[in-house]
């Protein structure tokens, strides 16, 4: 199957994606995690089924999508409508999610919400998100709230750190804390930069993702919406997630647990398995895609 590219238009630019397979075949939509682009799927979609349409988004402000416009924190329910943009403007009423990390809460979150349109669901080390206490909201909202003003501040004083093309992957490589090998690095390194004027590069992403995106839900809300998917789940839990003991993310595999629709199922590797070694996951999800094909 040879990837092809594809742009949606929206109200604040586009949403770019790549295509694998024919779009006449049966649907699956696939999203990234935090600070990626859909890239992160190239090594994991050759090894997937035929007889699928696989479309990979640059979720907005990352890879070649627009950025939002700028004055406000981006939050899972952004992304949600984003999706919803997406499927519409490509005329989708039935189709296949695979969401890693931030992409597999998205995609949960959209499934929770749009029943009707979701069949089945793949969820890549998806570590969240982290419910949060009442007690904990007034602190969690200030955090938030003076994380985004950070951020805009540090924009406006300069100019963003530039690299070679070589330094970008070291950066990839040393700063991500599940890591990469220098293959995937490349990988994600080819949508995840600009030029600038003097042959260097800056990376494209909007700044500020690197504020937390989730929204203040309560346990008892983010159960809510946890139990409110209707279709089958398949949750790939890495065996080596720096997260795996946090007592949030705890909190967030046992509600998830709760839904009688979701297996879960440990694989061997880190956070990046589908991107460092995608054939450990390749036959779990083929399987799990072909037993659920007659859904669509």
């Amino acid at each position: 199957m040879n990837p092809q590219e594809i742009s949606i238009p929206v109200p604040w630019g586009n949403i770019a994606a790549k295509t694998w397979g024919h779009c006449s075949d049966a649907r699956v939509l696939c999203l990234h995690g935090i600070q990626d682009n859909c890239g992160t799927f190239d090594k994991l979609i050759p090894l997937l089924r035929r007889g699928f349409y696989y479309v990979c988004v640059d979720t907005p402000g990352h890879g070649w999508s627009s950025h939002y416009p700028p004055g406000f924190r981006i939050t899972l329910e952004c992304y949600v409508l984003a999706v919803k943009r997406v499927v519409d403007h490509l005329k989708w009423d039935r189709f296949k999610c695979i969401g890693h990390s931030m992409g597999g809460m998205i995609a949960s979150l959209f499934t929770s919400l749009y029943p009707e349109h979701v069949t089945s669901l793949v969820m890549i080390d998806c570590a969240g998100p982290v419910p949060v206490h009442a007690q904990d909201t007034v602190k969690w909202l200030r955090m938030v709230c003076d994380g985004l003003l950070t951020i805009e501040r540090k924009m406006a004083s300069g100019s963003p750190p530039s690299y070679t093309r070589e330094q970008a992957v070291d950066v990839l490589m040393t700063k991500r804390p599940s890591k990469l090998t220098r293959s995937s690095a490349n990988v994600l390194v080819e949508r995840s930069l600009v030029d600038r004027p003097d042959g260097r590069h800056a990376f494209s992403m909007d700044q500020r993702l690197k504020v937390l995106y989730t929204q203040t839900l309560t346990p008892i809300q983010y159960m809510a919406i946890v139990n409110s998917i209707r279709c089958p789940v398949l949750h790939l839990r890495a065996s080596d997630n720096h997260l795996q003991k946090d007592p949030g993310i705890k909190l967030s595999r046992k509600i998830y647990k709760s839904n009688p629709n979701v297996r879960m199922v440990k694989v061997n590797g880190n956070h990046d398995v589908h991107l460092n070694h995608p054939e450990r996951i390749a036959d779990l999800i083929n399987t799990f895609l072909l037993s659920e094909r007659s859904k669509i």
